[in-house]
């Protein structure tokens, strides 16, 4: 785990960047952002494309770097989430399940005979929250969730 770096910054330039930031999120999603945890995956509901999509409209109109972000630690592909293979073995499981279910109901659940597990990804993913972007916004450059924390400057 990396020790957190401390940088001061004005509440006002803090506040400035938390609404942009907020705003753009709610604008291309259409859904609410609710805490720096909101993920832009689970909490947004966005995947494949879309995030890809977001991420490319967020760096080029705020001016960013890429730095270290790599898309695949954070999201799955629109191949990976819509593959051909994943979607034969869900539908082979669902034509398995069926009957089974149908019996399980009729006998009210009484039965000893369980369902097929339905395929999934196998490759996790982080996803990427709120205060993640946040953090890219403000740096300019992205970087990790833990490299950086923000104190206020003390006006004087």
């Amino acid at each position: 785990m990396e020790i957190p770096q401390y940088k001061a910054i004005s509440f006002a330039q803090l506040r400035q960047a938390h609404q942009k930031v907020k705003h753009f999120l709610e604008d291309e999603s259409f859904d609410q952002v609710t805490s720096l945890q909101t993920k832009i995956g689970d909490g947004l509901g966005l995947a494949g494309d879309d995030v890809e999509d977001l991420l490319v409209k967020f760096v080029q109109d705020n001016k960013l770097n890429w730095g270290s972000f790599r898309f695949d630690e954070h999201f799955h592909s629109e191949g990976e989430l819509f593959s051909s293979s994943l979607a034969m073995g869900n539908l082979t499981r669902f034509i398995i399940n069926l009957p089974i279910m149908l019996f399980n109901l009729i006998t009210f659940n009484r039965s000893a005979i369980s369902t097929l597990a339905y395929l999934e990804i196998d490759r996790e993913v982080t996803d990427l929250t709120f205060r993640q972007m946040l953090t890219w916004y403000i740096e300019k450059d992205f970087t990790g969730i833990d490299s950086i924390r923000y104190k206020l400057k003390i006006a004087a």
